[in-house]
């Protein structure tokens, strides 16, 4: 590797603005009179593998499609490589960087188990072939080597941890926010054309592209209204899956259209300064110290990375292998109206309310008894934001099985969930229309149509519940005890 030039490689980062690598690497290379080039490569094996929703890698090429033509405005070409798996990685950049005069490799850290091993085998190949190549903290406030316990270990309680990286950002002057870069001189390199699609990876949501704008002024532009007219209420709409009371922002976390910082220093700002304290900058910022909280696991715990629960003890469960309850599931036909409302719409739209998440997750492991990992996988083949860490973190809270997760014997009882996230029944109402004409409030039966009379269930094309949460409570509690 010899040259003036530095390859900046895009992964999870497909934006301009406050990225580490570019922005570093755009002034280390102008400094050494050469140029940054930019690099993504389509890994499609490697994607499924981890398997990776069709919809998502639509957003993807759509993210990228911007980014290329945003660094297109800076002099930054950007190039479209293929590896089908991550081993092949280490070549491929070797032979661009070759190519193209680059003595090195910049890119933003990631903290998944197989990304880290693909980045140390890339750093070493660089070595080898005298060059170099440098990671930058990228997906995190903070560096999680930094982040510990009085005893040095990783923390494994949300509420500490919180206060500790709440600490150490304060004490670093709060969330910084980095600069766009410069541009640079035209290199004489032209852009790749970014492929309209991925083999093996077919969209599964209609209009996903009017559902989803991609790119990072969409990104922007979201988290600006956001802060601007609905982050006040959060605290109070946030459970509420029948109103615009979230952020929205996850697609765009998720690919990096969008960096953690300028969504903590948004919060910061709508909190007066304040990183903690009450009310709804307080709790969107608790929520994106959720997000740090798992990553800091994935590194601390990697065996959560690999389909391991976060408490070894629970592997000794046996799950339920109904596969009829299992397919109920997956097509919103549990019979349970706030479920069979969220999976519906998983499917729709490639997203889900977080809060329905939690119920809908519940309900499979606690009311079916099926194993948390079908759960997470079903997921993460369907949804826009798909980020293990996030994902794999909130199946294991409601499965019990990670760490400072919901307790064994904390299992929702979905139609009270209900009546509480969604009293009026509209969110129900809008995916599951067989139950439309059905009344809502504190006692309406569209929360709980099971309970229905059998003459007045006698008019609904719906389901019975396929299981009673009674009865299903006790043996999933039964289960957990006799570990």
């Amino acid at each position: 590797m010899r040259g003036n030039n530095i390859l900046v490689w895009f992964r999870t980062d497909l934006r301009i603005g406050d990225n580490p690598a570019l922005t570093r690497g755009m002034a280390d290379a102008a400094a050494a009179g050469g140029a940054v080039i930019g690099v993504f490569a389509v890994s499609s094996q490697q994607w499924a593998r981890h398997d990776w929703a069709g919809v998502r890698v639509g957003f993807v090429l759509r993210t990228l499609r911007e980014l290329s033509a945003g660094l297109g405005k800076v002099g930054v070409p950007l190039l479209i490589v293929e590896s089908a798996r991550f081993s092949g990685v280490p070549k491929v950049l070797l032979d661009l960087a070759a190519k193209h005069s680059c003595g090195a490799v910049y890119y933003n850290r990631e903290h998944e188990l197989n990304e880290t091993r693909r980045d140390a085998a890339v750093d070493a190949a660089c070595v080898r072939a005298g060059g170099k190549s440098i990671g930058f903290l990228d997906q995190v406030l903070v560096n999680p080597a930094e982040v510990r316990t009085g005893e040095g270990k990783v923390y494994t309680v949300f509420t500490p941890f919180r206060r500790a990286l709440y600490k150490i950002i304060e004490e670093r002057g709060g969330v910084g926010v980095g600069p766009s870069p410069k541009k640079q001189a035209a290199t004489g390199i032209a852009s790749s054309r970014v492929p309209e699609s991925v083999d093996g990876f077919e969209p599964h949501v209609r209009d996903a592209a009017a559902l989803w704008p991609a790119g990072e002024a969409e990104a922007r532009g979201r988290l600006r209204a956001f802060a601007a007219t609905r982050i006040s209420r959060y605290e109070d709409d946030r459970n509420n899956p029948a109103i615009d009371g979230t952020s929205s922002l996850s697609p765009y976390l998720a690919v990096g259209a969008l960096s953690i910082r300028q969504c903590a220093a948004a919060a910061v700002e709508a909190n007066r300064g304040r990183l903690g304290g009450e009310g709804g900058a307080a709790t969107w910022m608790s929520e994106l110290a959720w997000r740090e909280f798992y990553r800091h696991i994935m590194v601390g715990f990697p065996r959560v990375c690999m389909h391991r629960a976060f408490k070894p003890e629970t592997e000794r469960l046996k799950w339920s292998e109904n596969e009829e309850h299992f397919a109920a599931w997956c097509a919103g036909r549990t019979g349970v109206p706030i479920v069979d409302a969220g999976m519906r719409c998983l499917a729709a739209m490639g997203w889900m309310h977080n809060r329905v998440r939690m119920i809908a997750a519940m309900y499979l492991v606690k009311d079916l008894f099926i194993d948390w990992r079908r759960g997470e996988l079903w997921f993460m083949r369907h949804l826009i934001d798909g980020d293990l860490g996030n994902n794999n973190g909130g199946w294991q809270w409601s499965a019990s099985t990670g760490t400072d997760a919901a307790p064994y014997f904390r299992i929702f009882n979905p139609a009270s969930q209900s009546r509480t996230c969604d009293p009026s029944g509209e969110y129900i109402r809008r995916w599951v229309p067989e139950l439309v004409g059905l009344e809502g409030g504190a006692k309406g039966p569209i929360h709980d149509p099971g309970a229905l009379p059998p003459l007045a269930r006698a008019g609904l094309e719906y389901p019975e519940p396929i299981v009673d949460h009674a009865r299903a409570r006790e043996r999933t509690i039964g289960a957990f005890r006799a570990l």
